[in-house]
């Protein structure tokens, strides 16, 4: 299936989806809430344990976590770039990083079910929002039809647009 210019950017590259954006959110949440917790400087209020029964849990989830950011990193230099042996390289390479990504939810959710298991199947809140939206992300990975066309999309270099332009004029 072909996606029409509705669905291309200013660089004429297939815009990424707001689902794409949930789906690192979801997978690095372990960075995002050591972040924030690193950034509240309350003492009284300690985010971590929130999140997290114990300093193992919280360790498990950045390495879980850490299987998803080399596809975050690469998408980070998805625009237009001078240097056309590097453009080329990162373009071979993206059309891969939805394994990666696949790969690291089936293992956050075999570990949140772990985790599950360990409290004796007790209910959590916490724990079920965060199945929830794992699940989420790994049916959205596997059957997206519009991320395989946004994986296979890489924009062109920025040297081949500038002479394009200087020749038009």
């Amino acid at each position: 299936m072909r996606y029409g210019p509705e669905f291309w950017d200013k660089y004429g590259t297939y815009r990424t989806p707001i689902a794409f954006h949930l789906t690192l959110l979801v997978l690095l949440r372990a960075y995002f809430i050591w972040v924030i917790a690193a950034l509240s400087r309350r003492p009284e209020l300690d985010i971590m344990s929130l999140a997290f029964r114990s300093k193992q849990d919280f360790f498990s989830a950045l390495a879980i976590g850490a299987l998803a950011i080399l596809p975050a990193a690469v998408f980070c230099f998805r625009r237009p770039q001078k240097n056309v042996l590097s453009a080329a390289r990162l373009a071979r390479i993206w059309r891969f990083m939805r394994w990666p990504l696949l790969f690291c939810a089936v293992v956050d959710l075999i570990w949140l079910v772990v985790q599950a298991a360990h409290s004796y199947y007790q209910f959590s809140m916490f724990l079920a929002l965060q199945m929830v939206a794992v699940l989420w992300v790994l049916l959205y990975l596997a059957k997206s039809r519009y991320l395989t066309v946004f994986f296979n999309d890489w924009p062109d270099p920025e040297t081949q647009k500038n002479s394009t332009k200087s020749n038009k004029r």
